[in-house]
């Protein structure tokens, strides 16, 4: 049902965002932040912090901007003018907060991915309640350096229409990705926008069969074209399938893939890797040893696979987000209720670039925690952001994980 599907994606499985500059290297080049990154700092800053009031709040997606700080966006239930906002948070490079901003006045509006623009500014995409109970639309924001809206575009129709992620591409405009039950050949499908620099919509595609099938997560590739992964029930052999798509830069398909088993897989978040090929996160249950795993497959060009990994334990573990980390493999962030301390924890691993843990890490209290969004730093580290029930301020807060390269918050001055 897509509202749990939403639902589910915002408060566990969401995509996050990286950050790119420059038109060219905004895509395809590294990132000063990925390429200091790959060389390391011997004295990174680490802290945990909750952002937060009464309600609930938290925090889908993270970057690290040109400044050094971070910016994060998700949901706000304590501020705002609706009963849950979209919310964009700035924070310099400690984690103290530099200034907050919500949007909306319907009953919801939600963030989920964020980017840097080229301009310095910032592109936000999620969803809102346009009318009750189930016409959503896709929400696209661009504001200035400051969070300020310079404009907004809605898309959808009269059904739950729902923004997943979206990223800058070459030309200066945008792609979306997310899922439409308005438009499409069958309950759901999954939805490809591209837009102009002015968010005005340019060409859209939808994909999918007869029942359910939507998009989690799209990138840019070097060859012009998009890479999109999410998950397809028209196409599975058990409940759903993990689903890989390459299109054209027209959103014409190249090639299609499905992963699964008996039970229920989906692909959360994709990136191109250097060699060419892809890395893909997400989870399943139809393999590894628990209720369910994260489940990560790195493939070729073409979208042969190279290798697959499950990592978890007996109960319930996903993925979110994966990047790769120079040529020495990959960073992943996830929830975990096989490990850590509470119901359910921030899980970060490191694997090698065969699909190897080196070592992985949990963050969280008693009660449920769960990690969303991640990036690489410049100093070497990572950042990532969730949501906590176990710290902060209110029913649940927006909370931003900032570690060294190893993983590890070593400020003890720089707590919840």
């Amino acid at each position: 049902m897509p509202g749990a599907t939403g639902a589910r994606h915002r408060n566990f499985m969401v995509c996050l965002g990286a950050f790119w500059m420059g038109f060219v290297g905004l895509i395809w080049g590294p990132t000063p932040c990925v390429a200091a990154a790959q060389q390391g700092n011997r004295n990174p800053v680490s802290f945990r912090r909750t952002f937060g009031g009464p309600g609930l709040d938290e925090g889908n997606a993270v970057l690290q901007t040109r400044d050094g700080g971070y910016i994060t966006t998700g949901v706000t239930a304590s501020s705002g003018t609706g009963a849950r906002n979209m919310w964009l948070l700035k924070v310099d490079a400690t984690g103290q907060q530099l200034w907050s901003r919500s949007f909306g006045s319907s009953e919801y509006s939600g963030g989920e991915s964020i980017q840097e623009t080229v301009d310095g500014g910032y592109i936000i995409v999620g969803s809102r309640l346009s009318a009750r109970p189930t016409d959503y639309d896709i929400l696209l924001i661009k504001t200035d350096d400051k969070g300020r809206e310079l404009w907004t575009r809605t898309f959808g129709g009269k059904g739950w229409d729902w923004g997943s992620f979206v990223r800058q591409t070459p030309d200066g405009g945008y792609v979306i990705t997310g899922w439409t039950d308005s438009y499409g050949a069958g309950a759901g499908d999954l939805w490809l926008i591209k837009t102009d620099a002015a968010g005005v919509k340019e060409w859209d595609r939808t994909y999918g069969g007869i029942d359910n099938d939507q998009g989690n997560c799209v990138q840019p590739t070097s060859d012009g074209g998009y890479i999109v992964t999410g998950t397809t029930t028209s196409y599975s052999i058990g409940q759903d399938d993990l689903w890989l798509l390459k299109t054209d830069a027209t959103g014409n398909v190249q090639w299609m893939r499905t992963f699964g088993g008996s039970g229920s897989d989906e692909g959360q978040y994709v990136q191109q890797t250097g060699d060419g090929g892809y890395i893909v996160v997400g989870s399943t249950t139809s393999f590894g040893s628990g209720d369910s795993d994260v489940w990560i497959i790195r493939l070729g060009v073409d979208g042969d696979v190279a290798w697959t990994r499950t990592l978890g334990g007996t109960e319930w573990d996903w993925g979110s987000a994966v990047v790769q980390v120079g040529d020495d493999g990959f960073i992943m962030a996830g929830s975990t209720f096989s490990n850590g301390a509470g119901e359910s924890d921030v899980w970060l691993i490191r694997i090698d670039a065969d699909g190897h843990e080196d070592w992985s890490r949990t963050f969280g209290g008693p009660n449920l925690d769960f990690g969303l969004g991640l990036e690489l730093t410049a100093d070497g580290g990572f950042i990532i952001a969730g949501q906590t029930h176990s710290y902060g301020a209110g029913k649940s807060d927006l909370w931003l994980i900032k570690t060294n390269a190893e993983g590890e918050v070593v400020d003890q001055d720089n707590m919840d």
